[in-house]
């Protein structure tokens, strides 16, 4: 058995990397080990958290596990404070999540008072540079990665950047695991039932999902809807995801189309209990990304057994040919988004497609983690 500590978000913030987290956390201490959560008492300054709250509300929330909430991403004698705590618990190792250059300075300080601690700190890189990287972005990742012995990632495209930024450090690649799945939900949604609760009742659904950037394309996928709408009379776009830019933008493009009556936005971080609804009421989901690393989006789609069209950017692509579980389409060109949907549509079935999703589904697990955090300890 091992001392491993984890710092990252973690319930109850919500997100894909709390539930990363939240997740390791389960399978580590599956396998006998002793495992702690040096988490976050305040994530971001409500001024730069750009939705409405950073806390999950779910009335059924995901999985919970004991942490120590002790860093304040501002504060840095709370940094200090939680290196000196760590320090104190001897960790045979340290897993650190990162996914945002805004903590750069705080894992630094911190990390730096492991390392001459004689701490081995394994990063569980989920990009390098954010999506829409900002000037001092470069600076503050750096800051915070050059910190490692050794990095776990999820993508090709990340794990190249690594090598290219720490070429004397070892980089392990796996793929993102599932932390959605039908069998996890905790309601149960058939697709039928599902429509009929969203008065879809008849119609095939296009979902969009998840939180809303430029980098996302949903611009280019509203424009597109308008022309696919004109294909197929029985078919809706369903957009579930809380706006980060100017919502009017979005819906004055939906007004634009002539088939506003056909698109549908929830405009929200929706709970855990209404994610199973969303993904059983679609027939396909649509990832138009401009630019991306890797997405937990596909894998939920893969959890519920769903295709997705998606760009060729980033890691998205991998295991959606891997597995047959989709189409891939050039990124920031509508024509090729159009012909990726309408192919799909026009399909006598999706079973080829969902076949693959399946597969994909059982092909991640954390097992494949917490073997490699198993092995950085030996």
């Amino acid at each position: 058995m091992s001392k491993i500590a984890i710092i990252g978000p973690a319930y109850p913030y919500r997100g894909g990397p709390a539930l990363v987290v939240a997740n390791v956390y389960e399978h580590l201490v599956q396998k006998q080990h002793d495992v702690r959560v040096f988490t976050f008492s305040r994530l971001y300054p409500s001024l730069l958290f750009p939705g409405v709250r950073q806390e999950d509300i779910s009335k059924h929330p995901p999985k919970q596990h004991p942490v120590t909430r002790i860093i304040d991403s501002i504060n840095p004698f709370t940094w200090l404070r939680a290196a000196k705590e760590i320090i104190a618990y001897k960790p045979d190792i340290v897993l650190v999540d990162w996914y945002q250059p805004f903590f750069g300075a705080c894992y630094r300080v911190i990390c730096s008072r492991l390392r001459k601690a004689g701490i081995r700190i394994l990063f569980l890189a989920e990009n390098v540079i954010s999506h829409e990287a900002r000037f001092v972005d470069s600076m503050l990742t750096n800051m915070a990665l050059s910190q490692a012995d050794s990095y776990i990632t999820f993508s090709q495209s990340v794990e190249e950047s690594l090598k290219q930024w720490y070429p004397a450090k070892h980089v392990t690649r796996t793929t993102l695991p599932l932390f959605y799945t039908q069998e996890s939900s905790p309601v149960e949604w058939t697709q039928q039932s599902a429509k009929a609760h969203l008065g879809l009742e008849g119609k095939r659904v296009l979902l969009f999902f998840g939180y809303i950037r430029k980098y996302k394309g949903l611009r280019n996928l509203i424009t597109s809807f308008a022309t696919i709408a004109q294909q197929f009379n029985d078919v809706e776009l369903l957009i579930v995801g809380e706006c980060y830019e100017d919502a009017n933008e979005y819906t004055s493009l939906i007004n634009q189309t002539g088939v506003a009556n056909r698109i549908r936005w929830i405009n929200e971080y929706v709970p855990a209990e209404d994610v199973s609804m969303y993904y059983n009421a679609a027939d396909i989901v649509v990832l138009p990304y401009i630019s991306a690393t890797q997405s937990g989006i596909v894998k939920i789609a893969f959890g519920f057994g769903k295709p997705v069209v998606a760009t060729n950017v980033g890691g998205l692509t991998e295991e959606i040919l891997q597995w047959n579980a989709g189409i891939v389409v050039e990124p920031e060109n509508n024509a090729e988004l159009i012909r990726g949907i309408s192919t799909m549509l026009n399909a006598p079935n999706l079973d080829i497609y969902i076949n693959g999703s399946h597969a994909a589904k059982e092909a991640n697990s954390f097992g494949a983690i917490v073997h490699l955090i198993e092995q950085e300890i030996r």
